[in-house]
């Protein structure tokens, strides 16, 4: 049986629904992977593929402590832990690795500084 969603269509039943991954193919929608057009489909593997792409590492704030210019997450507003996964963006800001991965899902930009994440991994690219 299918069941009527929001709009009275058929979609899952809610207990296959939390399994189904739920993507963003703009920033102002939410939608399961399994109501995804083939072209929005495509645009998210790409995405995806470049998020994967930026380089990625682990919180250390440096032996003698003097490096506490950055100290929090912007995105979920916790204070760095030391060995916390974390992943820099092209400007040189970095983000809880899961915190980011997830805005950069919704919006290619920089949540501090707003500069296009995409336009500079594409430029490394291209000079490669």
């Amino acid at each position: 049986m299918n069941w009527p969603n929001q709009n009275g269509c058929p979609s899952l039943p809610p207990a296959i629904q939390e399994q189904v991954p739920v993507y963003h193919p703009t920033p102002s929608q939410t939608r399961l992977a399994t109501q995804l057009t083939e072209e929005e489909q495509i645009r998210i593997a790409q995405r995806i593929g470049l998020i994967q792409h930026l380089p990625k590492g682990v919180y250390d704030p440096g032996r003698d402590g003097s490096e506490k210019k950055i100290r929090e997450c912007v995105i979920c507003m916790m204070d760095f832990v030391y060995g916390d996964p974390i992943r820099f963006l092209p400007c040189m800001h970095i983000y809880h690795l899961d915190c980011i991965d997830d805005w950069l899902m919704r919006s290619f930009t920089c949540p501090s500084c707003m500069e296009p994440v995409d336009a500079a991994l594409l430029s490394s690219y291209e000079t490669n």
